[in-house]
């Protein structure tokens, strides 16, 4: 069934297309992030000056979020987790 049932020289052309295929999608992906990177430009100090001051944040510390994410492990209700 499916790839098994190839001889060795049609399996071999069928994963060069895979390869070829993953290779094109991966540089396709590149290109495409680079180039939403110069257009958009995240992080850019003068764009942070336009948005104004923001809300800010309580400080957490590292314990409270570590006995936070122990809390998150058991849910609430178990009834209704099932």
């Amino acid at each position: 069934t499916g790839l098994s049932g190839l001889d060795a020289k049609a399996s071999g052309r069928l994963g060069t297309r895979a390869m070829v295929y993953y290779m094109s999608t991966t540089i396709i992906a590149a290109v495409l992030g680079v180039i939403l990177v110069l257009a958009i430009h995240p992080g850019n100090p003068k764009l942070k000056k336009q948005l104004g001051p923001g809300k800010k944040n309580d400080e957490v510390s590292s314990l409270d979020a570590f006995l936070d994410l122990i809390r998150n492990l058991f849910p609430e209700n178990l009834v209704q987790a099932c």
